[in-house]
């Protein structure tokens, strides 16, 4: 057992616990501040845009410096952006925490990325990989409905203060254990040249598209699964946890897949995407009675596991091709991740406004296809 690799498990852990902890309480939320549902369901943009435009940026101007510690001070401002939403008085302060934070947190994914692959040969990195992005698995498995639970019982504010604990625990953790000394060249422009080369653009356009697809809902999944099934309070926990248990299947089946061609291994999980997307709406506008919760849970947990299976095939072809600059790689296609959340965010909040909730499943499909029309055109 590697410790020091399972020790960058806690950063993704913390990372999606902080972006997602609220998802859960959206109806909540949008009565205390005396706000719309479709409003608490930007802070999910606001933050996410932030980690967009901060990936790419930071990584080059902060490249000379030691990834562990980089990463420990992400993980300093996590805390701190926990702390500041728990005891912020409205939505306005709430979104510009989680803005400024953003900008810093999108290294989170790249620096431990990073790290992961310094410890193992070239042929154990799709494995690697996985197991860093396992994190995140643990987000949706325990951190969401654990901040959704307590929510319930002591208040929304209350899942921020447990995600700022987890986050602490991630620093101390990574502290202790993770590999220090770990430097990267400088980049300049020959690096992103190299990050850019060959089919990594379009490896990072499916990474976007399959997100902005797939966060049309999720980023709303409280009001999804309360309008899919009726379930509203620490019920949305246990149909959470379905999401979790997707992701945790779904890293080491894009490992498996990572050894077949990537045109073959994305668009069948990008398939299995569009069918969950179109899913969504289905259960949301027609009464399926007593299937309606199995439907849900099938379709959680299947979304889940098909994207997150995406992430180990891209990640592995981005390494490959970027060499040394695939620090670079990995924050640019971390920067698309984020876009495609905060698009995906603002999709179905426009939808929502528009034309109800029910329909923000079929609009992410739009955005899926999209993704497996690139993914039909990959040479590799």
């Amino acid at each position: 057992m590697n410790t020091r690799l399972l020790s960058l498990v806690f950063a993704p852990f913390a990372l999606g616990t902080s972006a997602f902890i609220y998802i859960g309480l959206i109806e909540p939320m949008s009565r205390d501040l005396g706000v719309g549902i479709a409003s608490v369901g930007q802070l999910q943009t606001v933050f996410a845009l932030a980690c967009g435009i901060g990936g790419p940026i930071l990584a080059r101007l902060l490249s000379k410096f030691d990834r562990k510690r980089l990463l420990l001070c992400v993980l300093t401002i996590l805390v701190f952006m926990n702390v500041g939403s728990a005891i912020a008085p409205d939505l306005i302060i709430i979104g510009s925490i989680r803005f400024t934070a953003g900008f810093f947190a999108a290294l989170t994914l790249p620096l431990a990325s990073t790290l992961a692959v310094s410890l193992v040969p070239e042929a154990d990195r799709p494995k690697a990989i996985a197991t860093v992005l396992a994190g995140y698995t643990l987000a949706f498995l325990i951190g969401m409905p654990a901040g959704s639970i307590l929510g319930d019982v002591y208040g929304w504010r209350s899942a921020f203060w447990l995600a700022a604990a987890i986050a602490g625990v991630a620093l101390v953790v990574i502290g202790l254990f993770a590999p220090a000394h770990i430097h990267v060249p400088q980049p300049g422009a020959s690096s992103f040249r190299r990050a850019l080369q060959g089919e990594n653009p379009k490896f990072m356009l499916i990474t976007m598209l399959g997100f902005a697809g797939t966060f049309a809902t999720v980023s709303y999944i409280g009001p999804v699964i309360t309008a899919s099934t009726g379930i509203t309070g620490s019920g949305i926990a246990a149909i959470q946890i379905s999401t979790g248990l997707g992701s945790l299947l779904g890293l080491p089946a894009g490992a498996m897949l990572a050894k077949l061609s990537a045109r073959t291994a994305l668009t069948t999980l990008l398939a299995v995407v569009l069918l969950t997307q179109l899913l969504f709406s289905v259960g949301m506008l027609f009464d399926l009675a007593a299937f309606s919760i199995p439907v849900l849970v099938f379709t959680m947990a299947f979304n889940s596991a098909a994207l997150f299976g995406t992430s180990p095939v891209i990640q592995t072809q981005l390494a490959q091709a970027a060499g040394p600059a695939a620090t670079i790689a990995f924050a640019l296609n971390g920067s698309m991740i984020y876009s495609g959340q905060g698009i995906g965010s603002s999709m179905g909040g426009a939808v929502t406004s528009s034309i109800g909730l029910g329909w923000t499943g079929f609009s992410g499909a739009i955005a899926v296809v999209l993704a497996l029309v690139v993914a039909r055109r990959l040479s590799v």
